[in-house]
């Protein structure tokens, strides 16, 4: 009994692990099943895994490369950018390549609710698709897989594809409108630059070619090259005898052989043959001619009349006796040489004459005006000039070279206009002037907004600009020449002359930050510069250290609040430390423009091709 049962026992034993056996034996198919499963659908996992990461490098190295006009053909590079990037990614361990239909270049349309389509398109793309591919068919072939092959499946089809965009910016252009903007047109330089003064001059209206310039009649003595420096903007009494002078000044250069000049000093008798037969042509006695040429009544301020007088922008009743006209207006129409009217008009202006020999200020009728002015309006200009600057020692000009004082004539004058009358209330004629740098500027932002239409890169621009005061100019638009247009209106010390570039970081911040910033652009300022910031966040001018501090703090908030800031400096005396400082706060890039103005104009060029182009990317699939 007991042994049967043991038997039985035993038999049911070995029955159970057969069926065991049986059931591992059945199952194990299916076990490696699963583990083939496994092993082939990881490999599929991670080969999107480095498809997608390689088409998402391939598409935003692309898409950076579709504002790159400065390069090359756009599409060329972004084309040559995508497969480089693809073939620098490893997927699945492997290099990949793409073929021509992989790469695709379209525009990027903002879509209601947000987000945006790809749109194909050749024409001005903005966008970029790239789709990178393991399928049979492509370069690159199709996945091979490994336990799946048991089941008749040898390799797999993975692809993924990423749209990159050029992101539209709202750029706040923060330009620099101080007194330095104008230093490279004037004297002050000419040692150290080649300074336009001739181009400011050749600029200012009542040129040779202007109706009613003065000009008609005279005759000019030309060089070889059939040229003349008269030939050129406006010139007023004996100045027009006089002309420009020489051009082309150096370190070499001396005033005082300057046959555009004349030297008219204070306290002293003049002994000038050229200047004696201009009075005398004018119609004024020997007497008269002796009396304006003496020093004798200088010590009680006849020196600026006597000058205004031999300069021809005044004329004077003297009174004496058979003078240019006799001081009785029976005898007006006798005037000598000057014509009827003439003397009619002196006598009836008032100016009437003792008959001494000091030409006193009662006795001058003012006759040459600047510009659209009246004579009478003109005449506080020309007394400006005479008096309070061309016999000062602390104008820039003297400090430039000492010999300056006391030479008249156009090119002193009009670097006297430039130095003393640059602002836009008192010379609004300056701004129609090649006044440099400002003229650079000016060229580089027009080159830049023209970019900007011809591309359709959808972008906004506004203005904003400063000097002592900051001022927002132009409201953030898609009509990029209102930019430049109000730009090329303005001039050197528009309002005033110092450099509050703190505040004009300022006005930039509040107009990205407005009501018309765009919530999905990026914000992107651009600060240019030739000098150094020395106006306080409280107003103070003149203070270097607080006013860099300003700037500093401004351009800190303005990188807390996500807006990019490049900085564009002209010329060798710009702050380069606090223009690196502004670069570097704000994520963006320091660009310098210096050497002759024909050198930085040309780089200020480049630079603004640059920045027009320096779009951030990113991915919109």
């Amino acid at each position: 009994m007991g042994r049967n049962v043991l038997i039985q026992r035993g038999l049911v034993r070995s029955r159970r692990r057969a069926a065991v056996a049986i059931q591992v034996a059945v199952s194990m198919t299916a076990i490696i099943g699963f583990a083939a499963l496994s092993v082939d659908v990881g490999s599929m996992y991670n080969a999107k895994g480095d498809l997608q990461r390689t088409a998402d490098a391939a598409a935003l190295a692309a898409a950076s490369k579709l504002s790159a006009f400065d390069e090359g053909n756009p599409t060329t590079l972004a084309r040559a950018e995508a497969l480089l990037y693809a073939e620098q990614n490893d997927v699945f361990g492997r290099s990949v390549t793409l073929d021509g239909s992989d790469v695709e270049f379209g525009r990027a349309v903002l879509v209601p609710g947000g987000g945006y389509d790809f749109e194909p398109t050749s024409v001005n793309p903005d966008a970029v698709r790239v789709r990178v591919r393991l399928t049979e068919g492509s370069s690159n072939g199709a996945l091979s897989l490994y336990f799946a092959r048991i089941f008749g499946y040898d390799t797999a089809d993975i692809d993924a594809e990423a749209i990159a965009m050029l992101v539209p910016r709202d750029i706040a252009i923060v330009a620099d409108l101080s007194g330095s903007h104008k230093e490279d047109s004037e004297l002050r330089r000419y040692k150290t630059t080649d300074i336009n003064l001739f181009e400011v001059w050749d600029d200012l209206p009542g040129g040779i070619n202007d109706v009613g310039s003065g000009w008609e009649g005279t005759e000019f003595a030309l060089d070889g090259d059939g040229y003349s420096p008269q030939m050129a903007g406006p010139a007023w009494g004996y100045m027009k005898q006089l002309g420009y002078g020489e051009q082309n000044l150096d370190a070499n250069y001396d005033p005082t052989v300057d046959p555009g000049l004349v030297y008219l000093p204070k306290n002293v008798t003049w002994d000038d043959a050229a200047i004696d037969d201009s009075l005398a042509a004018r119609g004024y006695s020997s007497q008269e001619i002796d009396a304006i040429t003496a020093a004798t009544y200088d010590g009680n301020n006849a020196w600026d009349e006597r000058t205004a007088v031999a300069l021809g922008l005044a004329d004077w009743n003297s009174g004496i006796p058979g003078g240019r006209w006799e001081a009785n207006s029976q005898n007006a129409n006798q005037a000598n040489n000057i014509g009827q009217q003439a003397g009619a008009n002196l006598l009836a202006s008032g100016a009437s004459g003792n008959g001494n020999n000091w030409v006193g200020s009662s006795e001058l009728q003012w006759t040459e005006t600047f510009g659209d002015r009246s004579a009478a309006t003109s005449s506080t200009i020309w007394k400006d000039y005479i008096n309070n600057y061309m016999n000062k020692t602390w104008t820039r000009m003297y400090r430039a070279n000492n010999d300056f004082q006391y030479q008249f004539g156009v090119k002193t004058f009009v670097n006297y206009v430039l130095e003393r009358r640059s602002t836009n209330a008192k010379t609004p004629e300056l701004a129609a002037t090649r006044q440099q740098p400002m003229q650079a500027v000016k060229d580089a932002v027009e080159f830049m907004t023209a970019e900007l239409a011809t591309l359709d890169t959808d972008d906004r621009l506004s203005l904003e600009i400063y000097g002592e005061t900051a001022r927002h100019e132009v409201d953030l638009t898609a009509n990029y020449e209102l930019v430049s247009n109000r730009l090329s209106e303005m001039q050197a010390s528009y309002y005033d002359g110092w450099t509050n570039m703190g505040g004009g970081i300022q006005r930039g911040i509040e107009e990205l930050s407005s009501s018309r910033a765009r919530p999905n652009s990026r914000k992107v300022m651009i600060v240019l510069t030739d000098g150094r910031a020395n106006v306080t966040a409280d107003g103070a001018v003149g203070d270097y250290e607080n006013g860099e501090l300003h700037a500093r703090n401004m351009s800190d908030n303005a990188a807390a609040m996500g807006i990019r800031i490049f900085s564009v400096s002209v010329g060798s005396e710009a702050d380069i430390d606090l223009m690196d400082y502004l670069a570097d706060v704000g994520g963006g890039d320091h660009f310098q423009a210096e050497g002759s103005i024909t050198n930085y104009s040309a780089q200020l060029a480049e630079i603004f091709q640059k920045l027009g182009g320096a779009r951030p990317v990113e991915l919109i699939r």
